[in-house]
């Protein structure tokens, strides 16, 4: 195929992504039918079933592509050692959720039911690689206590934090108790698997430590 077919392809579903946000925005996700969907994007419903299968396709793709641009600023500024690279990747997500929490705060609530153990996908998978990559990085540095199975960890990291982050979305807990809750899980996983100053480091950010 062309690529004035391809870039056109690429525009159309850019559109479809900023018209979800902004009908999330005014009716939150119930406000988001492939039709209206269609209709503010000015694409045909067709499209919209050939380029994200369904609307919870629609709503995985929205997150995707929020990831993009999350990856996008950690490739700009990237961690300086391992570990702190997912660090920063969640104080990224969790100041791109407080500053359209009504955006974001419907869509986590939604995702529980799509398929995967996250209701992520794919997109679920990618954060997963970026975690267990980062978690190889200290593993070789000579960071971990023991030798672990990083993707096994990672994978476990990122499904905990989803699980609080569906807890705030569904309003289970409020934001402060989902930070403070996350942090505090993270960091003593860290703490169980990380040597000498990285295990202290970790216990001081859980906010445990005396």
């Amino acid at each position: 195929m062309s690529q004035g077919w391809d870039r056109r392809q690429e525009r159309t579903r850019a559109d479809v992504l900023v018209a979800v946000g902004e009908l999330i925005a005014e009716s939150g996700v119930e406000g988001v039918t492939m039709r209206k969907l269609a209709d503010r994007a000015g694409v045909a419903v067709a499209t919209l079933y050939n380029q994200f299968g369904d609307r919870a396709g629609v709503l995985v793709a929205f997150v995707s592509a929020g990831l993009d641009q999350l990856e996008g600023e950690l490739d700009e500024r990237p961690a300086e050692a391992p570990i702190d690279a997912t660090r920063k990747l969640f104080e990224l997500l969790d100041r791109t959720l407080a500053a359209k929490e009504d955006v974001w705060r419907p869509v986590f609530a939604t995702l529980k039911s799509t398929p995967g153990a996250h209701g992520l996908g794919e997109v679920g998978d990618r954060v997963v690689q970026y975690i267990e990559h980062d978690f190889a990085k200290a593993a070789a540095s000579g960071a971990f206590a023991l030798d672990c199975d990083t993707e096994r960890l990672a994978r476990h990291v990122f499904v905990t934090r989803m699980a609080r982050l569906q807890k705030w979305a569904e309003g289970a807990i409020d934001w402060d108790d989902y930070r403070e809750s996350s942090t505090l899980g993270l960091e003593l996983v860290l703490a169980a698997v990380l040597d000498g100053e990285g295990r202290a480091d970790s216990i001081r950010r859980s906010g445990i430590a005396r």
